[in-house]
């Protein structure tokens, strides 16, 4: 019998969820891969019972022991709220993971994820596990279509905020190309993002998650308008609860906090974005996730981000970030974005500052934040 792990310890259900082998001398080797290529060689090493820690190039994450014996592969977390860390994953977990289709066999995986962290891993064994292939893309977006063309990429596994920049630099006239799957995640949908890609690419099949690397992923759907539904956060008999608007997820007799807003309807659940992106306008709380998600329904709004800045009276005050379409006056979009915003918004929610921006992307391909 495996032993018990102490409590402080303990791994969430999903990723331990296989019988670990007999205890062994723990093997662990440290790997700092560059491509999503180079991944091939430590996953077969994993399957020979070695645990490994895979690295950004540069930056030094928060670094810990795999909680266990057997397997594990450590993934480097974005940092986007503090400093990377490490998470342990159940390597025979992660290989449960991948979908084993006949279809899907052979096929050819592009992602512009990195390599070292849990989106990555996650693209890269499914091409693994199925005897696929793996292409790296970068934000050279020439380039970028030409490397989905050339390879005759199948599969494109992306943010949405990537995949929107991608299509709006379509070549012209447009490659003959198209893929089979699209899997988008590591961030919300969107519904005008989700409406511009189906539009793009109408014969593909799109699936959204939504996954965290210490819980897996929590919620999958096929749909293209930001919202999963609920069903799916309950299998496996695992409850879940929204505290002050914040999703949580019990495990093992503990509560998980994801820092992940969201909102329930019905049937249906909506991440919306982090639960710290808030603004304090002369006390008053201000969600910059919603005036961001209402400035991209304003006609000529491509993307827009809302952040807070410092203010000698007020403490803070919104300021909006945003890209506009082209073909469309940027006065215009302006004066649209103005009249829409102070409609819709109470007063401490108006943006009191506009920047015209690109809203590019942050680390590992997600929508910049700030």
């Amino acid at each position: 019998m495996p032993r018990a792990l102490p409590p402080s310890q303990r791994i969430p259900k999903l990723l331990r969820t296989s019988t670990p082998p007999p205890q062994h001398l723990h093997r662990l080797t440290t790997i700092r891969p560059d491509a999503l290529a180079q991944l091939s060689a430590p996953f077969q090493r994993l399957d020979q019972g070695e645990s490994i820690a895979l690295l950004p190039p540069a930056d030094e994450p928060v670094t810990t022991k795999p909680p266990g014996d057997g397997a594990w592969l450590g993934v480097t977390s974005s940092g986007s709220t503090g400093r990377p860390k490490l998470q342990w994953c159940w390597w025979a977990d992660l290989k449960r993971a991948a979908v084993a289709r006949p279809e899907v066999t052979g096929w050819a995986w592009a992602s512009p994820y990195r390599p070292w962290t849990f989106a990555g891993v996650q693209v890269a064994v499914q091409a693994w596990a199925t005897g696929g292939r793996l292409v790296s893309l970068g934000t050279d977006w020439a380039a970028a279509w030409t490397l989905l063309h050339r390879e005759r990429v199948d599969a494109v596994s992306a943010t949405p905020t990537y995949l929107d920049l991608l299509i709006q630099e379509d070549p012209v006239p447009r490659l003959a190309w198209e893929p089979r799957q699209i899997t988008l995640g590591g961030e919300p949908l969107r519904p005008t993002v989700g409406t511009r890609l189906q539009a793009r690419f109408p014969r593909c099949h799109f699936t959204v998650i939504y996954a965290l690397a210490e819980l897996g992923v929590l919620l999958k759907t096929h749909r293209l308008d930001g919202w999963y539904e609920r069903e799916s956060l309950g299998r496996e008999g695992e409850s879940w609860r929204v505290v002050e608007g914040v999703l949580e997820v019990r495990r093992d007799g503990q509560w998980w906090r994801t820092g992940d807003r969201v909102e329930v309807q019905g049937n249906l659940v909506r991440v919306s974005g982090r639960g710290d992106q808030v603004a304090n306008v002369g006390g008053t709380k201000v969600s910059l996730i919603e005036v961001a998600e209402l400035a991209e329904q304003v006609p000529g709004v491509r993307r827009a981000v809302a952040v807070a800045e410092d203010n000698p009276v007020t403490g803070q005050i919104v300021c909006l970030k945003y890209a506009a379409d082209r073909g469309f006056a940027p006065e215009i979009v302006l004066a649209s974005l103005q009249a829409v915003l102070r409609q819709r918004l109470r007063k401490e929610a108006w943006p009191r500052r506009w920047v015209v921006d690109e809203v590019g992307l942050g680390p590992n391909a997600k929508r910049e934040v700030g």
